[in-house]
């Protein structure tokens, strides 16, 4: 067996390539199949759908985010085609997954009666038990752990677009079957059991693949792990146990607090939203993060600290203008969409339309550096960061939906909170000390420069669609174009004022002409 037998920069290519068109086609048949279900079964479920989706999100805290970690042990034995090694941590990983399916499958069996006295306000027009159909999205859930091991192998290895396509794939054909069954039974029940059904066959695909794949690893090895890697593990569980915690209390609750204080309308309103974020988000992780492996594998070579740093400015430089021009764009056409998709009773007024976009601008802002934390292994050292960001987040949400009539707007300032007061330093520090153990005063300028011009230009979009735009289609899509154009400009002003002079800059040009030679 070859592993490893694409360069980086193909590897890089090849997968960010791949999961871009991929995701673009999930995308459009998302589109298709929450319209139908809109059509077809309401809002109501459509908030119920939401609220087991973030129920979930609490029960995969089982994970603790190991996947990452092994993934990360896995560069070095794979870099060094050591097979032996890479059999002994895989089979390590199946065990524990296999444990982890089985807490979450016992969690929520438990609190599955508690799952209705989570919605507030009325459940009339939902006819189905709320238990069971949960009890059907949770078996989706456990079986999604089985394989995770063979398709975590993939994505450490550079092969990610592999699990892509499988992925996408099961995923769009599912959503086809989902939108038949919805047009003639209209069954809520189906819906969830289709998912189920897609998520076996897709486990059943994937394992043959990766078996054909790697025909030299032996899953039921009786190897021993490198004790290297077992104090690596040990080490970092700590790190990964606040990690997970933190990410699901900061990501899992605004759903939840919506629900519980305001009604299931309120979070089928909010998901329409979300769904475009989502997918614009998968989109640009698939992008973005499809080079993990590689820039992983940069951190187990040789190479100096000058050219891992460089790399890292440069990576920032792509993900902060793809973050900047996704979510001017989202400002400026997200509700003119959801008015033409569903109806003008979605769309969202200035102030909720303008904290959705700022949260969305920072989020994707964060993404190079959650992904350099993934890619170096640096779980150890977020241990406490994001407990202190899950409390900012959850204390100021749950105080303004209480407390005053914002509504979704309370929510994410909760969120916009955490990111301004714990990620924006904090993450940094990580990455530059421990990672990449270079200075951390001039990325933070860069940082803020970024944050500053967006959250300009989203508030002055945002402004403008919400007096000029209208009803009228023809001007969301011009406030659109325009606001675009300044987000370069604004771009360029930032990396001519704040980018380190030391440091050499990305050559876009160059890029362009590398991908389509790589084709």
């Amino acid at each position: 067996m070859k592993l490893n037998n694409l360069s980086r920069t193909k590897a890089s290519v090849v997968n960010s390539s791949v999961a871009t068109i991929a995701q673009i086609i999930q995308l459009i048949f998302q589109f298709i199949a929450r319209s139908v279900f809109i059509y077809t079964l309401g809002s109501k479920y459509l908030g119920l759908n939401g609220l087991f989706l973030n129920v979930l999100g609490y029960l995969n805290f089982a994970e603790l985010g190991i996947g990452s970690a092994i993934t990360f042990s896995l560069y070095r034995p794979l870099n060094n085609h050591d097979d032996v090694q890479v059999s002994a941590v895989l089979h390590l990983f199946r065990k524990i997954y296999h444990y982890i399916a089985l807490v979450v499958l016992v969690a929520g069996l438990v609190i599955t009666p508690f799952v209705p006295r989570l919605i507030g306000g009325s459940t009339n027009g939902i006819n189905v038990s709320i238990s069971k159909a949960f009890l059907l999205a949770l078996s989706n859930t456990v079986l999604s752990y089985f394989t995770t091991y063979k398709r975590t192998l993939l994505i450490a290895d550079q092969k990610s677009y592999v699990n892509t396509i499988n992925t996408v794939g099961f995923n769009v054909a599912g959503q086809c079957i989902q939108i038949i069954q919805l047009l003639i039974w209209n069954n809520f029940y189906a819906y969830l059991f289709i998912q189920v059904l897609m998520m076996l066959a897709s486990n059943i695909r994937i394992s043959y693949v990766v078996d054909h794949f790697y025909p030299t690893i032996d899953f039921n090895s009786t190897e021993k792990v490198d004790p290297k890697v077992i104090q690596y593990l040990k080490k970092n569980i700590v790190g990964m146990f606040s990690a997970k915690l933190g990410g699901i209390l900061v990501t899992g609750t605004d759903n939840i607090l919506l629900s519980y204080y305001v009604g299931l309308i309120a979070v089928g309103m909010y998901s329409n939203y979300v769904m475009i974020i989502n997918g614009l988000t998968m989109l640009i992780n698939q992008l973005v993060s499809a080079v993990s492996a590689s820039i992983g594998n940069l951190g187990v070579s040789r190479a100096s600290k000058e050219h891992q740093e460089r790399i890292f400015y440069q990576y920032f430089m792509i993900t902060s203008l793809i973050a900047l021009l996704a979510s001017t764009g989202f400002s400026g056409f997200a509700s003119a969409f959801v008015k033409l998709w569903i109806s003008d009773k979605m769309v969202y007024s200035f102030l909720p339309l303008t904290i959705i976009s700022l949260n969305f601008y920072l989020q994707m802002l964060r993404q190079s550096i959650i992904n350099y934390t993934n890619a170096y292994g640096l779980y150890w050292y977020e241990r406490w960061k994001t407990l202190f960001e899950a409390g900012v987040n959850l204390i100021i949400s749950w105080y303004l939906i209480r407390n005053t009539n914002l509504g979704i707007s309370g929510v994410l300032l909760g969120t916009i909170a955490s990111n301004l007061i714990v990620n924006y330093i904090w993450e940094s520090h990580i990455v530059l000390k421990y990672g990449l153990h270079t200075e951390e005063g001039r990325f933070l300028r860069l940082y803020a420069g970024f944050i500053s011009v967006g959250s300009i230009i989203i508030v002055g979009t945002t402004s403008i669609i919400n007096y000029f735009a209208g009803p009228y289609l023809w001007r969301s899509i011009l406030v659109t174009i325009c606001a675009e154009i300044f987000a370069v400009v604004a771009y360029t002003l930032v990396t001519i004022f704040f980018y380190p002079k030391a440091i050499e800059k990305i050559d876009f040009k160059r890029i362009f002409c590398n991908t389509f030679k790589h084709f």
